[in-house]
């Protein structure tokens, strides 16, 4: 009986991974546990990419499955650190629900600002539940379809302005 229930919760979970455009990109335990840390460039200063980046979480971002998470600071997804002269400025937490249901990440976020006045974000998205390894690119789309979704000064995200960091969720082998 027991083998039976471990056998059907397995295929569940094959049945549940992450099917959509994007989910190309799987992490084998980079992090000891399934994840995903990118490096997104932004032409626009900190608090415009802060604020767009916010309002989208705050009403659910694109897929309507991300919820705010209280900051350090006392404020909803995003602390300002500008008054603590940190290389930083902003640094924030969201969490995103699977289409599904079944499973919570965590991603979390750093807004710095480049010399040209633009954004560099480092994003980085983790599944909660022990044991994720293979995640079928969940966390690489958590990150992914937010910063996508927003609607940027300079138009649609590029892929020259997304770089993968420390070897997690590569680039699909063509």
């Amino acid at each position: 009986m027991k083998l039976s229930i471990v056998s059907l919760l397995a295929l569940l979970g094959f049945s549940a991974a992450c099917t959509l455009d994007g989910c190309d990109h799987p992490d084998c335990g980079s992090c000891g546990n399934a994840c995903c840390k990118l490096s997104i460039t932004i032409p626009e200063d900190t608090e415009s990419v802060m604020n767009k980046l916010n309002g989208s979480i705050v009403s659910g971002g694109p897929d309507g499955l991300y919820t705010p998470m209280m900051t350090a600071e006392g404020t909803l997804t995003f602390g300002d650190l500008r008054p603590f002269g940190k290389p930083i400025d902003f640094i924030g937490q969201a969490v995103h629900t699977t289409i599904n249901g079944m499973y919570n990440d965590t991603v979390n976020f750093s807004l710095a600002p480049t010399a040209d006045n633009g954004t560099e974000i480092a994003a980085f998205s983790i599944s909660q539940i022990a044991g994720a390894y293979c995640d079928d690119g969940q966390n690489y789309w958590n990150i992914l379809q937010l910063v996508q979704g927003v609607k940027w000064e300079g138009g649609d995200l590029e892929e020259d302005q997304v770089a993968h960091v420390d070897g997690s969720c590569p680039e699909p082998s063509r």
